[in-house]
């Protein structure tokens, strides 16, 4: 008889969750809690690599959900709609965080596959052929969020990243602004490509140049935006407003635009994306896009359900409403 990680959860005493966690080392947990975990593995030679047949696979009702490492991010928010519709379906949530490498990304979709669970939502890098052949392998229904997903066996979900990016700098150049900077994701991702993508199209359809050392990448922290902001201000030409792919991105912006006595927006006018909680907070209140992040984890999951539950109607593609919220930081 094949041990399953529910089995180890009811020998330890704890939850199926904390099991997953001390396994992929994803979270901290207590040292007594994880020792009792690693004494019922060791106890009865159970590995999360071992291969589990289709009976164990049923009786998991468990949804894998691998996304990077989050802190404060509209992946909560994310993560929390998965977790509500999942718990109204009867699922268990295993929580894999990558460090946002391809070979993290692919230990952890094979380690899904081989816990047994039933589902799996992935947040991560666009998907190539090696994540396919992985989640193929597998042979375990999945949703990707934070892309669009052309695998017809594969459906996603996710906020229209061109448009949205597309109306909020349309915005700024509605409101006269004419020299606009940005600073976006880094490589092919959402807030990469295809905000960038929305700034693009916006400039070119108001027949308006795009300087090149006005595009500045940056990672997701508020610091790094500050950093991004600091490139922008090295030019030695200021723009009148900047287009940022994240709200955390905006905010370092904004911190690096007042410590250097540069006013909002009368000088420098600050636009975000995410309509994260700070956005309202903070002075001058930020202008962003506004979306749910945990609409899109409830949709995502009632998708990956129907998939589980064998229904072919899902779409291939499926986009969460998104506004304008017009703040301070622009108007």
């Amino acid at each position: 008889m094949k041990v399953t990680i529910n089995d180890i959860a009811r020998m330890a005493g704890v939850s199926i969750s904390t099991v997953s966690r001390v396994i992929n080392n994803s979270k901290p947990v207590k040292e007594d809690v994880r020792m009792r975990v690693m004494e019922a593995i060791k106890r009865t030679n159970y590995r999360s690599g071992a291969s589990i047949d289709d009976s164990a696979k049923t009786d998991s009702q468990l949804i894998g959900v691998i996304a990077p490492q989050f802190s404060h991010t509209v992946l909560n928010d994310m993560v929390a709609g998965i977790g509500s519709v999942s718990r109204l379906y009867g699922y268990e949530l295993l929580i894999g965080l990558t460090d946002g490498t391809l070979e993290s990304e692919l230990d952890h979709l094979k380690r899904f596959g081989d816990i047994q669970s039933q589902g799996i939502i992935f947040v991560g890098s666009i998907l190539e052929r090696r994540h396919i052949e992985t989640i193929e392998a597998a042979r375990i229904p999945c949703v990707v969020i934070g892309q669009i997903s052309n695998i017809p066996s594969i459906p996603s979900v996710h906020v229209d990243n061109v448009t949205a990016s597309y109306e909020a700098v349309t915005h700024l150049i509605q409101k006269g602004h004419t020299r606009i900077a940005m600073i976006r994701g880094t490589g092919d991702s959402g807030i990469g490509s295809d905000r960038y993508q929305g700034f693009r199209q916006a400039m070119s359809d108001a027949g308006l140049p795009i300087r090149e050392d006005w595009v500045v990448e940056s990672e997701l922290s508020v610091e790094d935006g500050m950093n991004a902001m600091r490139k922008l201000a090295e030019t030695g030409d200021m723009p009148s407003a900047v287009f940022c792919s994240t709200d955390w991105m905006a905010l370092g912006a904004m911190n690096y635009l007042m410590d250097h006595g540069m006013r909002i927006p009368e000088d420098v006018a600050v636009f975000g994306f995410d309509g994260s909680y700070l956005s309202s907070i903070i002075r001058p209140k930020l202008s962003t896009v506004e979306y749910s992040a945990a609409e899109i984890g409830m949709t995502a999951t009632r998708n990956l359900i129907k998939m589980i539950r064998g229904a072919a109607d899902i779409p291939q593609h499926s986009n969460v409403t998104h506004y304008l919220a017009i703040r301070e930081s622009t108007d």
